[in-house]
C-alpha cells in the first residue's frame, strides 16, 4: 500500500514553523506495517493544493492530509478535497455539540467562522476533535476504470492531529485497509557499526526482499533494522520477522544490543550492568558529562551508578587527582589511569574514562583528533581504546565518542 503525506500551510514553506506532524504520522503508521512512500509540502493556495491532491491520487493508495482544517478563510483544505472528491461539506452534528461544550465551559460565544470547523464530507466518515475543534475526515474515492484512494484530512495542531491519529485513524486503516492480512513489524538494534556496512551485508536480501520487507535507519554509530511481514494471522507474520531476524543475527551478532523500535545503548549497558550487578563510575574529559547524562536518562534511581565528574585529562587535573608520575606521559596512559583512579575512588566495580586530543578548525567550524576510552574492571586489567575523530562539529564528535564508550564498555563487561 503506497502512502502519501501532504503537509499544507503556507507557515511551512517560509520556515516560520518546523513541519514536525508528518514525522510522526510515518512513525505511527510503521507501527502497524503501513510505509510512507512520498511526501508533499502544498500553501495554502487553492491551485497547488489541487494540483497535489492529483499527482498523490495518481500514484498513492493512501493520502493523508494534516492542516488547513482551521476557521480562518486561508485553511482550505476541506473546500479543496470536497471539489476534488465531487462531494459537498455538511455540518457534523456531534462535532458541533463539542464545539458548543468547549465555549459554553469557558463563558465564551465563538465568532461565526468557528463553525466551519465542524464541516465534514457528505459522503465520508468524520474523526471527531476531542481536544481540540476541527474535526478530521476520511474519504474513500473510486472513479471508473481506477483502483480506490483512501483520502484522510487530520488537524494541523500536534497534540489534536496526535491523538486523532492514534485513537480513530489507525484503526480505520487496520479495519478498512488491511483487513485480509496482519501487518507485524520487527525491530532490531546494532551499535557501533555504520549504516553503510550493514548495508552491504545485507544488499542481495533487500534487493530481492518480498515479504517480509528490510528498512534501515541510522544515527551516529547505532543502526536500527524494521523488518515487516504480512501474513493471514499475526503469529505468521511474527514468525516470517523472526526467520529473517536470526538470519541478520548470523551476520551481524557482535554489534546487536537488542529488540524494539526504542532500543538504545544506554538501554542495553544498563540492562547489562544491572543484571550482573555491577557498579559503575565515571570520569569525562571531551564528553563533559554526556555519557553519564544518557545513562542516568534511562533511570534516575539505580543503584549501577555510584557518581562521576568532569576532568580534563590535562596536567593541572591529574595533580589534582593524585597522578603528578604522569605528567610527562601521553593522554592514553592519563586516561587509563583515570579510569583506574575513578574506580578506586568511587569504590565500583568498573570505573570508565573519556578523554580526546582534538584540533578545532575555525574556518570550517569542525573539530577532528583522536578519542581514547580506558575501562577498569575490578580485578581485571584495563582496557584502552583509541577511536580517530574526524572532521564533524563537536556536537556530533561527543555523541559519536559518547556511543562508541558505551559499546566498548558493553563488550568488556560482557
Amino acid at each position: 500500500m503506497k502512502t502519501e503525506i501532504i503537509s499544507v500551510g503556507t507557515e511551512l514553506l517560509m520556515g516560520y514553523v518546523i513541519d514536525t506532524n508528518a514525522p510522526e504520522i510515518a512513525q505511527e503508521l510503521l507501527d502497524i506495517g503501513v510505509g510512507i512512500y512520498y511526501k508533499q509540502t502544498v500553501g495554502d493556495n487553492p491551485e497547488r493544493l489541487e494540483a497535489a491532491l492529483k499527482l498523490a491520487s495518481q500514484r498513492s493508495d493512501l493520502i493523508i492530509l494534516t492542516g488547513g482544517l482551521g476557521p480562518t478563510q486561508d485553511d482550505i483544505t476541506k473546500q479543496i478535497a470536497a471539489e476534488f472528491f465531487g462531494d459537498e461539506l455538511v455540518t457534523d452534528d456531534k462535532q458541533l455539540g463539542l464545539m458548543n461544550d468547549f465555549f459554553e465551559k469557558r463563558g465564551r460565544k465563538p465568532d461565526e467562522n468557528v463553525y466551519r470547523e465542524a464541516l465534514t464530507f457528505k459522503h465520508g466518515q468524520t474523526f471527531h476533535n476531542h481536544v481540540g475543534l476541527a474535526c478530521g475526515a476520511a474519504y474513500k474515492l473510486k472513479r471508473q476504470g481506477e483502483s480506490a484512494k483512501h483520502f484522510i484530512l487530520l488537524p494541523g495542531v500536534p497534540h489534536e492531529m496526535r491523538t486523532m491519529l492514534k485513537n480513530e485513524v489507525k484503526p480505520y486503516i487496520q479495519e478498512n485497509m488491511q483487513q485480509n492480512e496482519k501487518i507485524e513489524s520487527l525491530f532490531m538494534n546494532f551499535n557501533g557499526i555504520g549504516e553503510s556496512k550493514v548495508a552491504t551485508l545485507l544488499d542481495e536480501r533487500i534487493e530481492a526482499q518480498t515479504n517480509p520487507t528490510i528498512a534501515l535507519y541510522a544515527k551516529p554509530r547505532h543502526v536500527t533494522i524494521r523488518i515487516t511481514a504480512s501474513a493471514a494471522s499475526t503469529k505468521e507474520a511474527k514468525a516470517l520477522n523472526q526467520k529473517v531476524a536470526d538470519d541478520i543475527l548470523n551476520m551481524l551478532s557482535e554489534n546487536f544490543i537488542g529488540y524494539g523500535e526504542n532500543q538504545t545503548v544506554e538501554n542495553h549497558v544498563m540492562a547489562l550492568l544491572e543484571n550482573k550487578q555491577l557498579t559503575l563510575s565515571l570520569s569525562e574529559g571531551f564528553t563533559s558529562g554526556l555519557v553519564m547524562y544518557s545513562l542516568t536518562n534511562v533511570s534516575e534511581k539505580t543503584s549501577v551508578i555510584e557518581g562521576g565528574r568532569v576532568v580534563k585529562a590535562n596536567k593541572a587535573k591529574v595533580r589534582k587527582w593524585g597522578l603528578t608520575h604522569l605528567d610527562n606521559k601521553s593522554t592514553e596512559e592519563r586516561v587509563e589511569a583515570l579510569a583506574l583512579k575513578t574506580r578506586e575512588d568511587f569504590n565500583t566495580d568498573i570505573g570508565l574514562s573519556i578523554e580526546a586530543d582534538t584540533t578545532f578548525d575555525e574556518r570550517k567550524h569542525v573539530m577532528s583528533g583522536t578519542g581514547y576510552i580506558s575501562v577498569s574492571l575490578k580485578g581485571k586489567k584495563s582496557q584502552t581504546k583509541a577511536y580517530p575523530l574526524s572532521q564533524k562539529s563537536p556536537a556530533i564528535l561527543k555523541e559519536i565518542l559518547k556511543n562508541e564508550a558505551l559499546a566498548f564498555l558493553a563488550e568488556r563487561v560482557k
